[in-house]
């Protein structure tokens, strides 16, 4: 059972293309939902990278940016885009005059439940269409493959 699944339907697809490909089509409809939204200067990559990580209050750049695994560039670059866009400002750290903390505007924090709300209208659908409990034992295995922590919305 290496290439061909037992029942004979054709090539096993490589668990890392079903990811991939399970990403792309939760990305292009999360995409097309914010591109109707208030704030479709907004995308997925901006929510999973820097605003899901300010629901709890002001960060730096560099934590987000360690506990993303996001490179600092492209992570500079979605935060450009988020405060030329209104979501984020950018405030001098009291603690330390060289360091910056991004701190979520009215706007961000808006846009932040959308985005939490899109989350869970997606994942309602497809329990819709696979079934609640196909959806629960998907997240299970998931969280337990990644066992180093439970990511954040």
């Amino acid at each position: 059972m290496d290439s061909v699944e037992a029942c004979g339907t054709g090539p096993r697809i490589p668990l890392p293309a079903l990811l991939a490909e399970a990403q792309t089509i939760f990305a292009r409809d999360f995409d097309a939902r914010l591109a109707t939204s208030e704030f479709p200067a907004l995308s997925l990559a901006h929510s999973r990278n820097v605003l899901r990580y300010l629901g709890d209050g002001p960060r730096r750049a560099s934590a987000i940016a360690a506990e993303g695994g996001v490179s600092k560039q492209a992570l500079s670059q979605q935060i450009a885009h988020l405060e030329h866009n209104g979501f984020l400002r950018v405030d001098p750290d009291p603690a330390d005059a060289r360091a910056r903390l991004l701190c979520l505007t009215e706007k961000g924090e808006r846009a932040q439940r959308l985005v939490r709300r899109l989350f869970v209208e997606i994942e309602d659908d497809w329990a819709a269409t696979f079934g609640g409990t196909e959806v629960e034992v998907l997240r299970r295995v998931l969280t337990a493959a990644l066992g180093r922590r439970r990511p954040r919305c």
